[in-house]
């Protein structure tokens, strides 16, 4: 088979590279200039660490990650809002705090060892399917082909999603988040965030090499107001809410240094046609409250080359891979969905709620294993 992916990114490295090992011809098509990953720090969830290993890369990047016990939220006031231990689910539960470069550059690693092949500065905008051939189409009007079937992975604001005429709904949320990487030396090993009523929310994840990845919620609307008040006075209101973030924030000067992204939630009834399948974002993004993100992209994509290998047919391997991933997929949507408004909205009274509800679901074993699972990418649905 002769297959193009569209986007190099988790999703798209890792199902490439599994699809050139079991000896397919792979091209990837990037819009980017060059390769590289967008983003600070990600949680790499025992479910991810499950394909990382399949992929022999899982000890690497632990060598150079931040082992996670946890993660912690405390309100404003100082009060614990929730804590979780993984070792509640037992001795050899963790996840791993690791920089998105480097889980990447391993990725790459990969593609480049199994002959991967790679179009920087081609954005697929559209494809052309002729009944037994499928074609990309760029930016310039450009077709690449023929192929098998192309895979789209090319993120939550997916341009393949309108082309393939598929039935979604796209909710953009009215949150964000500026994301940073940079020393810190007060969080070691949990997630420790601080938030305060539904509007303010600032998290440190450590990475690993004495690194945390900084992430600050806010209004999108509120960036640009944001930016013309001033570093100095930014610096000092998130520092005023987590001292630890200091050390961090003295290693930024402008804040063209870090990262500004938006949300969105899109839910798609069918994940492919005859000759394209959505894996990742592409497929099913969704606000980071649960930080899954990269886990279920991993998943996707060994799952989809499982079931190509299994059926040996694209048409197969697609229904097979929508069957078997949809009811974990459509669980994660659903409760970071509802869990979003808790977090980052315009809604004062969900912060009570959140406030005096959340720190007593943990103190229920049936509850906490359910939440941990939840976390650790392990609960496959509602029930």
């Amino acid at each position: 088979m002769n297959i193009a992916v569209s986007g190099c990114g988790i999703a798209g490295t890792a199902v490439s590279h599994l699809l050139a090992s079991a000896g397919y011809q792979v091209t990837i098509f990037e819009q980017a200039s060059q390769c590289q990953a967008i983003g600070a720090g990600i949680m790499l969830q025992p479910s991810g660490q499950v394909v990382l290993d399949r992929l022999g890369i899982l000890d690497t990047i632990a060598r150079q990650a931040a082992k996670l016990e946890g993660i912690e939220a405390f309100l404003l006031s100082g009060r614990p809002l929730i804590e979780l231990n993984y070792g509640h689910l037992g001795d050899n539960h963790f996840a791993y705090g690791v920089h998105r470069g480097l889980l990447f550059q391993q990725l790459m690693n990969l593609c480049n060892q199994s002959n991967v092949r790679l179009h920087t500065s081609t954005q697929v905008c559209n494809f052309r399917d002729d009944g037994n051939d499928v074609y990309v189409i760029d930016q310039h009007g450009t077709q690449h082909g023929p192929f098998d079937f192309l895979v789209a992975a090319d993120g939550s604001r997916s341009r393949l999603r309108t082309a393939a005429n598929l039935d979604s709904r796209t909710i953009n949320y009215d949150y964000a988040a500026i994301w940073a990487t940079g020393p810190c030396s007060q969080v070691h090993n949990r997630l420790h965030q601080v938030i305060d009523g539904t509007n303010r929310l600032v998290g440190l994840l450590p990475i690993g090499n004495g690194q945390c990845s900084f992430f600050w919620g806010l209004r999108a609307d509120h960036y640009e107001g944001l930016v013309q008040h001033g570093l100095p006075a930014w610096k000092q209101e998130v520092v005023a809410m987590c001292e630890p973030a200091a050390d961090l924030l003295d290693s930024i000067n402008d804040f063209t240094e870090m990262t500004f992204a938006g949300y969105r939630h899109v839910s798609m009834r069918q994940w492919h046609t005859d000759k394209i399948v959505f894996l990742g974002d592409a497929a099913h993004p969704s606000s980071p409250h649960l930080g899954q993100g990269v886990n279920l992209a991993l998943e996707d994509a060994a799952c989809f080359a499982d079931a190509i290998a299994d059926t040996g047919t694209f048409q197969q391997a697609a229904v097979r891979y929508q069957t078997l991933r949809q009811r974990k997929v459509r669980y994660y949507q659903s409760l970071t969905r509802m869990l979003t408004p808790f977090f980052q909205s315009n809604v004062p009274l969900s912060a009570t709620c959140r406030n005096i509800g959340l720190p007593w679901f943990p103190r229920v074993p049936w509850v906490r294993r359910r939440m941990l699972q939840t976390l650790s990418g392990l609960q496959n649905g509602w029930f």
